[in-house]
């Protein structure tokens, strides 16, 4: 039971980390593949967990109960990934050893793959919104998509509003820029 949650923390984190990180439309065609590498990274960081769990969980203190010590290997687990095992002298330098740099080229290998997908669906997802309303149509979602966001501080909701005004009269876009950076912003809150 202790693998299993050093696993399910360990990968929740992860599920959360690339959650804020990508933004994917539902309607993404290449969703298998999507999957396939979101998944397999929240798999593969529980695994890693679970074998940290394994190497270390008994270094923990052992008043502590075995539920508790997985459940802080899996809060831990990147800085654990982190450590480094020795230290090598090239030259001049001391060079450290440890897996994070096999860990952190896995995960930028993963999250460049995730967002090739992510940026395509998101591409089709704005085109499509931006081609079936009009800017003002588009603008007057914004203003309201804006007011309505409760996630935003009123200095942020004031920002976004001056945002949109410039937008809307940016003399040197299109309209259909301007539909499309408006459509964006609704589909994914990003300027």
């Amino acid at each position: 039971m202790e693998l299993l949650i050093a696993f399910g923390t360990a990968g929740l984190l992860t599920l959360f980390d690339l959650d804020r990180t990508f933004y994917v439309p539902t309607n993404a065609r290449r969703k298998f593949a999507l999957y396939v590498w979101w998944w397999g990274f929240v798999v593969a960081n529980g695994i890693v967990s679970a074998v940290v769990y394994s190497a270390f969980g008994d270094r923990l203190p052992m008043e502590w109960h075995p539920y508790a010590r997985a459940f802080a290997i899996g809060l831990a687990f990147l800085a654990i990934v982190r450590l480094k095992l020795a230290t090598f002298r090239v030259g001049q330098q001391e060079v450290p050893f440890g897996i994070e740099a096999f860990y952190e080229e896995a995960k930028r290998a993963v999250f460049k793959r995730i967002n090739r997908i992510a940026k395509e669906a998101r591409y089709d997802e704005t085109m499509d919104l931006a081609n079936r309303l009009t800017l003002a149509d588009l603008g007057q979602r914004t203003r309201l998509s804006i007011d309505q966001d409760s996630l935003l501080s009123p200095e942020e909701k004031l920002t976004a509003k001056t945002w949109l005004l410039q937008v809307v009269n940016d003399h040197n876009a299109t309209e259909g820029d301007k539909r499309a950076t408006l459509a964006n912003y609704l589909l994914s809150g990003q300027r």
